[in-house]
C-alpha cells in the first residue's frame, strides 16, 4: 500500500491538484510581499549592494554595472510582478539563509 504524502493538511499528488496550486499561489504571494518590502527598504536606504542582493533572487540575469541605481529598482519590481513559482521556489530559501529575506513559514509544495 502506498503512503500518501500530506503537507499543509493538502495531499501530494500528480497531477498537481487544485489545492497544491491555490497553495503555492498563496506562498508565492507571502515571497513577494516579503520581496517587495525588502525592495523599498534597500531603495530607501539607498544601499546598492543590499539591492543588488534582493534583486539576484527575482532577476535570474541579475544587473551589471550598466545599470544605475533607479535601474535595478524599477526593473526588479517589474520583474516581482512576473516572476515564476519554480525560480521562488529555488532562490528564496537561498535568501533566508544569507540573510537577505525573512523567512515566512511556508514552503511550496509539490516541486
Amino acid at each position: 500500500m502506498k503512503v500518501k504524502e500530506i503537507k499543509y493538511g493538502i495531499e501530494i499528488t500528480k497531477p498537481w491538484s487544485k489545492e497544491m496550486y491555490d497553495h503555492n499561489d498563496k506562498v508565492a504571494e507571502l515571497m513577494k510581499a516579503e520581496l517587495l518590502i525588502r525592495l523599498k527598504n534597500a531603495y530607501q536606504s539607498g544601499d546598492e549592494d543590499d539591492l543588488r542582493k534582493v534583486s539576484s533572487i527575482i532577476c535570474p540575469t541579475g544587473y551589471g554595472f550598466g545599470f544605475d541605481f533607479d535601474d535595478i529598482y524599477n526593473e526588479s519590481l517589474r520583474e516581482l510582478e512576473m516572476v515564476q513559482n519554480y525560480w521562488l521556489n529555488e532562490e528564496f530559501p537561498y535568501g533566508v539563509k544569507e540573510g537577505i529575506v525573512s523567512d515566512i513559514g511556508l514552503e511550496f509544495i509539490g516541486y
